[in-house]
């Protein structure tokens, strides 16, 4: 095994004024940037594999994008794709890449930010030099909460508010794992720092402006304590139900940037204390592994599409239940939303094609997950994995939406499980993505 090399680069992603903002029902238009978006790219090389992570200040990025994407890198570098992983921050204050409610793509700015992208990997590639790499967790629990709640009528509701003295206890426990990998180059100069931490987002202070979020604020308190010239990225660990919003915490919270620098200030404190006690080497095992998946759809029946149409022609439900799968109430906006969303949703084929990707970087191991995943499920590969450094990150070479447990599908309900085109899957989903996910990493580990 030859020694490690490794570069990294950053370009900016943000979009021009106007823009639609995704992350809400309702469209929004850009009309201020409170801090600009980038593409951020490390890519190591041992002699033997050499592969590259990207993490986007975007939404979400589905995978034909991703696709795209890695053709130009492949084109551009030679690292083949399956080598290449892409994953995004989902900041709710970004443009709008995947249509979604009222939400449409700039398909102009999609296609430059494809190129620019590619770019960012193909610059980090020509900055290849030796360098060492170390690998290791810290834990920081504080920020992270549960925003689905079982309420005292039974019902379980997503953020029912704080202090709302309905809300009984929350539907799963938080992942406060935090993943870190280091790298530096042999006169001991940063290069890159690669975190992972399972935390929705936290917000900003005008819904209008864009911004990259608490991620934006972390890399640049890494950039003050490492050097403005270390590259940082940060990926979303699984949270598609975790937020940093305390329910039942009796202390006020801030709001906007003071909050999210503040939650951004605790990570980097906790990722610079994982890199203080890390042992650092000039050479490790690469490697990738990469499955193609199906997933279930959801099932639509015939009652459903009758549903749908009568919801939409009246402004009402027909009763209690109006669709098969759903568990508990639904009403609002997601009763519309999932009336219109039935017959794109029937027109689906039964599976939804996706994938599955893992990289081994020494002892730790980043596992691709292709939608806003429930922490359990990143829980149970995290407990099942041979290596203790496994950290699944969501949102990552592909977006399909919300994908909860079977149990929350089954027998919870509530918003992340109400069927539409942003959480089109069914049950079964959950085990496809961690038999998979735990079998990629045996190939890897325990080769």
């Amino acid at each position: 095994m030859a020694g490690l090399m490794a570069g990294a680069a950053k370009m900016d992603i943000t979009p021009l004024l106007g823009v639609s903002i995704a992350g809400l029902f309702h469209d929004r238009r850009a009309e201020d940037v409170s801090d600009p978006l980038h593409a951020k790219a490390v890519v190591l090389d041992n002699g033997e594999c050499r592969l590259a992570m990207v993490i986007l200040d975007l939404i979400g990025i589905s995978g034909e994008y991703v696709q795209a994407i890695r053709a130009l890198v492949t084109e551009s570098t030679g690292i083949p794709g399956e080598n290449v992983l892409i994953a995004c921050t989902h900041t709710h204050t970004g443009p709008t890449i995947q249509d979604i409610y009222d939400c449409k793509h700039d398909e102009e700015y999609v296609q430059w930010m494809i190129r620019r992208v590619a770019d960012t990997v193909t610059i980090a590639n020509r900055r290849l030099q030796p360098a060492r790499i170390g690998w290791g967790e810290g834990s920081l629990p504080e920020h992270l909460f549960c925003r689905r709640f079982r309420m005292r009528d039974g019902t379980v509701k997503m953020n029912p508010g704080r202090g709302n003295p309905d809300a009984i206890e929350p539907t799963s426990p938080i992942d406060p794992a935090v993943g870190v990998l280091y790298i530096e180059d042999m006169n001991g100069t940063p290069l890159a720092v690669v975190a992972r931490y399972s935390l929705h987002y936290v917000g900003t202070d005008n819904s209008k402006a864009i911004s990259a979020d608490y991620f934006a604020h972390f890399a640049d308190i890494m950039g003050q304590a490492l050097g403005t010239d270390c590259t940082t990225l940060l990926f979303n660990g699984t949270s598609g139900q975790i937020n940093n919003v305390d329910v039942k915490g009796g202390a006020p919270q801030a709001s906007g940037h003071k909050q999210a620098r503040r939650v951004a200030t605790a990570l980097a404190g906790e990722v610079l204390k994982v890199i203080g006690s890390m042992r650092l080497v000039d050479s490790c095992a690469l490697a990738t592994a990469l499955e193609k998946i199906m997933l279930p759809r959801v099932k639509i029946t015939e009652e459903d599409l009758k549903a749908a149409e009568y919801i939409l022609e009246h402004g009402e439900a027909p009763n209690d239940k109006p669709f098969s799968w759903l568990v508990g109430p639904i009403s609002g906006p997601m009763l519309k939303i999932s009336a219109e969303d039935t017959p794109v949703l029937a027109a689906m084929p039964p599976e939804l094609p996706s994938e599955i990707q893992v990289l081994r970087i020494g002892d730790s191991a980043w596992v691709s997950l292709p939608g806003e995943i429930f922490t359990e499920i990143g829980i149970a590969i995290r407990k099942g994995s041979p290596t203790p450094y496994t950290f699944p990150v969501e949102l990552a070479n592909d977006n399909l939406g919300y994908i909860p447990t079977d149990h929350a599908l089954l027998h919870e309900g509530g918003y992340e499980t109400f069927a539409s085109r942003w959480s089109p899957l069914g049950p079964g989903s959950e085990g496809v993505l961690r038999e998979t996910a735990l079998k990629l990493l045996k190939q890897l580990f325990e080769a």
